[in-house]
C-alpha cells in the first residue's frame, strides 16, 4: 500500500480493533473536553487500544456518529470488494437497514456497519464485532469504539476515507477542536462528544481532504474473477 501522502488513512479494517478500557489511575490521562467532570465520572480512566500501525491516523469515538433517522441502505454496497493494494472486504445485509462488514485478511475482523447520510454526504460508522473465536478479546471492561469513514458508492467501485486522527491532533494542539475529547499519553485523540455534536462536525468537514485524507478505492470482485 502506498503511503506517500502524509494525511492518508488507509482502510485496513483488521487494524481497527479499537477498544476503551477503564482503569483506576486518573493521572494517566488528562481531559481536554468541556465536560471534564462528567467524563471522569462516566469513564474514570480510559485507554484506547490501537491494534496496528496502519490506522494510527484514525480517531475512535465513544459515541456513534448517527441517530436512527440518518441510517440508509444501498444495495450497491453489498458484495465483495478488493482494493488496488489487494485488501479484500465483504459487505452483507444484517437486519433491515444494517450491514456486517468482514475484512478478509490473515487476521480477519468483523464490524457492525451503518451507512449514514448527513446533508447529502454518505459515511460509514464502524463498530467492532467479535468473530466466533475472538469473544475473549472483548471482556466486560472493554468498550468497543466507533470510527467514521467518508464513503462514495459507484456501480462497481467504492471509495473509503477514514477520519484522520493526525488532523484532530493538530486541531487540539491549536485549541481549535471544539468537541469534547480526551488526549492520551501517546497523543491520540479519543472523541467523547455526544452524537449530536459528532454529526454536526462530520457534516461540516465532509468534503475536507484534511479531515478524511486520501480515499482507498475498492473494486467489485465478480464471482467469475
Amino acid at each position: 500500500m502506498h503511503r506517500s501522502k502524509k494525511n492518508r488513512a488507509p482502510v485496513k479494517f483488521s487494524a481497527q480493533k479499537v477498544a476503551i478500557r477503564c482503569r483506576s489511575r486518573l493521572k494517566q490521562i488528562r481531559a481536554t473536553g468541556k465536560d471534564r467532570t462528567k467524563m471522569q465520572n462516566i469513564l474514570k480512566i480510559f485507554v484506547v487500544f490501537w491494534a496496528a500501525l496502519s490506522l494510527t491516523a484514525c480517531a475512535p469515538s465513544l459515541h456513534p456518529f448517527f441517530v436512527d433517522e440518518d441510517i440508509v441502505f444501498n444495495e450497491s454496497l453489498l458484495g465483495v470488494w478488493i482494493s488496488d493494494s489487494g485488501e479484500k472486504c465483504k459487505f452483507t445485509r444484517s437486519g433491515d437497514k444494517h450491514y456486517e462488514l468482514l475484512y478478509v485478511d490473515d487476521a480477519p475482523a468483523r464490524f457492525e456497519t451503518r451507512l449514514i447520510e448527513l446533508g447529502g454526504a454518505t459515511f460509514l460508522d464502524l463498530y467492532p464485532k467479535p468473530l466466533g473465536n475472538d469473544i475473549n478479546l472483548y471482556p466486560a471492561n472493554l468498550v468497543p469504539a466507533h470510527t467514521l469513514a467518508r464513503v462514495k458508492i459507484g456501480e462497481d467501485s467504492i471509495s473509503i476515507a477514514m477520519m484522520d486522527g493526525d488532523w484532530l491532533k493538530q486541531l487540539s494542539d491549536r485549541n481549535q477542536l471544539n468537541l469534547a475529547h480526551e488526549r492520551l499519553d501517546d497523543g491520540m485523540i479519543a472523541l467523547t462528544a455526544p452524537t449530536r455534536e459528532l454529526r454536526a462536525f462530520a457534516l461540516k468537514h465532509a468534503e475536507s481532504k484534511e479531515a478524511f485524507g486520501e480515499a482507498e478505492v475498492f473494486h467489485r470482485l465478480r464471482s467469475d474473477e
